[in-house]
C-alpha cells in the first residue's frame, strides 16, 4: 500500500496557496449578487490574488469605439484619468484586449512602443508604470476587460500574467451570470409594471366607457402633471380605485 506524502517543495505550496486564493475568490463571486458589485468584488479581489497597486474591470457595454468607460475599479479618481487619456490617444491595452485573445502587458510604458501617446500621458500624470490588460471572454464573445496598474516597471512576470487569466476566466462566468440575473430582474420588473398599468386601463375602460387609448392618455397626463411615474399613478388607482388629484 503506498502511503500518500503531500508535495513540500516550495512550488508545490505556492500552487496550493494560489488554488486556495482562487477558491476564495470563486465563494466570494458566487455569494455576490448583482453586476456592479460583482465587478466591484473583481477589482478589489484583484489586488489580492495579482501583484499591482489598482485594478479596473469594464464590461463591453461600457465601451465606445475609443473610450474605454469604467464599470468599476479600485480608485475612481486615478481610473478616471487613465479613462481620460484613453480616450484622447484613440487606444490602451484596454480596448486592444477587449478585442483580442490573450492578455496585453506593458511592463515599462517609459519604453512602450505599442501605444506612445497613452505611454507618455500615462507616466506624465499617474504613477502608473505598468499595466496588465486581460480579455474577459465567454462562448468566445468579448465580455469584457480586467486591467490591472502597478507603480512597479517589469511588475507583471509570467506568473504573475497566468495568474491574471485565472482571475479573469473566474470573474468573466461571475459577470456573465449577474448580468443574466440582471436581465431576469429587470424582464421581471417590466412585465409587473405592465400588468399594473393594463389593470387600471382596464379599470377606467369599464368605468367610463372609453376606449382603451384615452384611458391611457388618462394615466399619461396624471403621470406627466404630478411628476410622478406612470405606473405608480397606476398602482394608486388599483390600490384605491381613485385616480390620484391632478396638482
Amino acid at each position: 500500500m503506498t502511503t500518500y506524502r503531500p508535495d513540500t517543495t516550495a512550488g508545490a505550496a505556492d500552487g496550493i496557496r494560489a488554488a486556495s486564493d482562487l477558491t476564495t475568490l470563486a465563494r466570494a463571486l458566487a455569494e455576490t449578487s448583482g453586476l456592479m458589485p460583482t465587478l466591484g468584488q473583481v477589482a478589489r479581489r484583484s489586488l489580492d490574488l495579482v501583484p499591482c497597486d489598482w485594478a479596473a474591470v469594464a464590461v463591453a457595454e461600457r465601451f465606445t469605439a475609443h473610450r474605454a468607460r469604467l464599470s468599476d475599479s479600485t480608485d475612481e479618481t486615478l481610473m478616471a484619468a487613465v479613462a481620460d487619456i484613453a480616450g484622447r490617444a484613440g487606444t490602451s491595452p484596454g480596448i486592444v484586449a477587449l478585442h483580442a485573445v490573450d492578455p496585453v502587458v506593458c511592463n515599462d510604458l517609459d519604453r512602450e512602443c505599442r501605444f506612445p501617446e497613452y505611454a507618455r500621458e500615462m507616466v506624465a500624470r499617474t504613477p502608473v508604470r505598468a499595466v496588465l490588460s486581460v480579455p474577459l471572454r465567454m462562448n468566445e464573445a468579448p465580455l469584457g476587460v480586467l486591467t490591472l496598474y502597478s507603480r512597479a516597471s517589469g511588475a507583471f512576470d509570467p506568473e504573475a500574467v497566468d495568474r491574471a487569466v485565472l482571475v479573469a476566466e473566474h470573474a468573466a462566468i461571475a459577470i456573465e451570470a449577474a448580468r443574466t440575473d440582471d436581465r431576469a430582474e429587470h424582464l421581471e420588473l417590466a412585465l409587473r409594471n405592465s400588468r399594473t398599468i393594463g389593470a387600471a386601463i382596464g379599470i377606467l375602460v369599464e368605468r367610463h366607457r372609453i376606449c382603451t387609448d384615452e384611458a391611457f392618455e388618462r394615466l399619461r397626463g396624471i403621470s406627466q402633471h404630478n411628476n410622478r411615474k406612470l405606473v405608480d399613478v397606476a398602482q394608486e388607482l388599483v390600490d384605491t380605485g381613485a385616480l390620484p388629484q391632478v396638482r
